[in-house]
């Protein structure tokens, strides 16, 4: 668990969270929106920062990114945690459950891209 960024902390060991605009004002003990996001004690904690519930190697066409070197690959790597709740969605079993996740560094990360 890692301490988020993003955020002010307001009356009562609550606080406001800045990352998304769901403004979310979250209560000591509880989660924001997104159920990524926790306030403990008056301080916000990212609980998905590195954990990760997806990763796999894509055609770049599946991707917002498919004009971008047409016919490669990219790494696709996701956690859990979402700020929608959109009912068209593909991924909706990782996005809005708490998972475990494995967690992978960002050097680490780095490192399967490259391979």
């Amino acid at each position: 668990m890692k301490e988020a960024m993003f955020y002010e902390k307001i009356d009562n060991d609550s606080v406001h969270c800045l990352l998304c605009p769901q403004d979310c004002i979250i209560n000591d003990g509880k989660y924001g929106f997104c159920r990524a996001r926790k306030n403990i004690s008056g301080v916000l904690y990212s609980e998905n920062y590195g954990k990760i519930a997806s990763i796999a190697m894509d055609p770049i066409e599946k991707k917002p990114l498919y004009h971008f070197m047409p016919g490669s690959h990219i790494l696709s790597v996701g956690t859990y945690g979402c700020n929608l709740r959109c009912q068209f969605c593909q991924n909706w079993e990782i996005s809005q459950q708490r998972l475990e996740g494995e967690y992978l560094s960002p050097s680490k990360l780095v490192e399967i891209a490259k391979r």
